[in-house]
């Protein structure tokens, strides 16, 4: 049907193209991605079965077959930088997104912590990568990988985490991959056995936040005494009270920033730690961020830890329209075609939009895109069944109206 605008489906032609994937497997990724904008129910198998000829043992099957996800989301990253609405810098974002599951005998089943409800719950948890802009704070999920119940004995789910990220990162192309600054993730993947692989396999600094008690000390700047024995390395533990050792920074928020190069008891290793204090009605609010490169300034530190919030958009969109929660299969491999898909479907509507405004800041919403995409397939089904092809402008400015019905953003 003729259209106006960039379609997700033209972004993920392109995707699929460059990823270099076989033309049946192009095929049906282009058909399942509209059917996936389009249902305005549940996407299960059998629902997707309704609004298409395929049969539901049809999509099941295709479910089955792996997909190379990392470098079909690497191809939409590479895309948009392409059409200049990407920067060439990027951030790989790491967290864990709950997944409600219901039943007994799906596998994995466990409990993982759920944000929402501030406790552990019985569900699925997947691990999910993203390559973020940190300059347009745009979120591109590059895959999501399924967290294990169980994990080998005298490991953790910390060393799955590391794993699942350092196989991205070698995913990755070599255009994407030299243009990482950093490794992002929240507080809970502070921790040796994951900011060490990072760093010294995957060769990246990282970037995250640390409790308000972390055990730091000063580094000894001072002359050495000449002394037999071991040069003296440290100066007394660091105060995140008392700033009058750190480095103060003009900022122009309404709060303060002090920096200081210092040493990491628990991770074992000289960091860039960055006080954020805001004053209020009571005690003032510390946060404390860092990085592994001492060399990373503190506005760079803060700047790439507060674009890493910008990956909980696409698990909010996936889970409202795009059905990331709804995979009703017990298939391991089912599971992942299905999130990831779900994920794919925000990424290619979240690009489609940008193209359209790149006058000024992303207005996104992946409600609009479905209502659209719903749209345009009722109005196409209708004219397909009374044999009308929209040739003349009036008619085509009539069906254009239809498209956008209820569409907020239109």
């Amino acid at each position: 049907m003729r259209t106006q605008r960039t379609t997700p489906d033209q972004i993920l032609t392109a995707a699929l193209h460059r990823a270099g994937l076989r033309r049946t497997q192009q095929a049906y990724l282009r058909l399942l991605l509209a059917l996936w904008l389009v249902i305005p129910g549940r996407h299960t198998f059998t629902n997707l079965a309704r609004y298409a000829p395929t049969s539901e043992r049809t999509h099941r099957s295709w479910a089955q077959k792996p997909v190379p996800w990392v470098p079909l989301n690497s191809a939409l990253v590479l895309q948009a930088q392409d059409q200049q609405i990407l920067s060439h810098t990027g951030i790989l974002g790491v967290d864990a997104v709950f997944i409600p599951k219901h039943g007994q005998h799906t596998p994995e089943l466990a409990s993982y912590w759920c944000g929402t409800q501030g406790r552990s719950v019985r569900g699925l948890e997947g691990t999910c990568v993203t390559w973020i802009d940190p300059v347009t704070h745009q979120p591109i999920p590059l895959s999501i990988t399924q967290t294990p119940a169980t994990v080998p004995d005298g490991e953790t789910r910390v060393d799955f985490y590391a794993t699942v990220t350092l196989n991205t990162i070698v995913q990755l192309p070599d255009t994407l991959r030299s243009q990482l600054q950093a490794v992002v993730a929240d507080a809970y993947y502070t921790k040796l056995k994951f900011i060490s692989r990072v760093v010294n396999e995957g060769q990246l600094p990282f970037v995250g936040k640390m409790r308000r008690d972390a055990n730091l000390k000063h580094l000894f700047t001072g002359p050495r005494t000449g002394k037999p024995g071991r040069p003296r390395l440290y100066d007394g533990k660091v105060s995140l009270r008392d700033f009058t050792r750190w480095e103060a920074l003009p900022w122009a928020d309404e709060c303060m920033v002090y920096t200081v190069v210092a040493y990491s008891v628990s991770l074992k290793r000289q960091v860039r730690v960055v006080a954020v204090v805001r004053s209020g009605a009571g005690q003032p609010r510390v946060e404390v961020l860092f990085s592994t490169s001492t060399t990373m300034t503190a506005a760079t530190i803060i700047r790439l830890y507060r674009a890493r919030f910008s990956m909980e958009f696409p698990f909010r969109d996936g889970k409202q329209f795009a059905g990331l929660s709804e995979c009703q299969s017990r298939q391991l491999e089912s599971l992942h075609f299905h999130w990831n898909m779900a994920l794919l479907a925000v990424s290619a509507a979240r690009l489609s939009q940008l193209q359209d405004q790149r006058a000024g800041p992303l207005v996104f919403s992946m409600e609009d895109e479905k209502r659209r995409a719903y749209n345009e397939f009722f109005v196409g089904r209708i004219l397909s069944i009374l044999a009308v092809e929209p040739t003349d402008e009036n008619c085509w400015k009539l069906i254009a109206e239809l498209l956008t019905i209820g569409v907020k953003a239109a």
